[in-house]
C-alpha cells in the first residue's frame, strides 16, 4: 500500500506542478539618486521538499544584483510568493528576472525598463 502512494506521488507530481514562472514591478521612472523598489511575483505549483522553486535572480543592466536559493529543507513560502529589491537609480535601468524549478526550469525571463524623469 506504501509502494502504490508513493507511486501515486511521484506519478501526479508533473502532472499538478509547472515551471516556475516570474513577473517584475518597477516604477516607469525615476529621478537620478531616487530610492526605487524592484519587486519580482514568482509563481510555481507544487513547492514541496522534491519539487520547488530552486533559485530566482534579478540583473539590472546586465549585471546580476540579487539572487535568492531554495533547496529542498528551505522551500518557497507559498506556490506564489514574491521578493522586493531596493535599488538607487543612477541612470536608465533594464531589469531582467528569472525563477526556476528544481524538476523543470524556468517558464520566462521577465524584463522591464526604468527610465529617468
Amino acid at each position: 500500500m506504501l509502494l502504490a502512494g508513493v507511486l501515486l506521488f511521484v506519478c501526479a507530481g508533473p502532472a499538478l506542478a509547472n515551471k516556475s514562472a516570474v513577473r517584475l514591478e518597477a516604477p516607469a521612472s525615476a529621478a537620478q539618486g531616487e530610492k526605487i523598489t524592484i519587486t519580482l511575483f514568482v509563481t510555481h505549483s507544487g513547492n514541496n521538499f522534491l519539487h520547488h522553486t530552486k533559485q530566482v535572480s534579478l540583473t539590472i543592466n546586465g549585471k546580476e544584483m540579487a539572487r535568492w536559493e531554495f533547496g529542498w529543507t528551505n522551500t518557497p513560502e507559498a506556490a506564489e510568493f514574491s521578493r522586493s529589491f531596493e535599488y538607487v537609480m543612477d541612470g536608465p535601468i533594464t531589469l531582467e528576472s528569472a525563477a526556476s524549478c528544481n524538476v523543470h526550469g524556468s517558464a520566462n525571463t521577465a524584463t522591464a525598463t526604468v527610465g529617468l524623469q
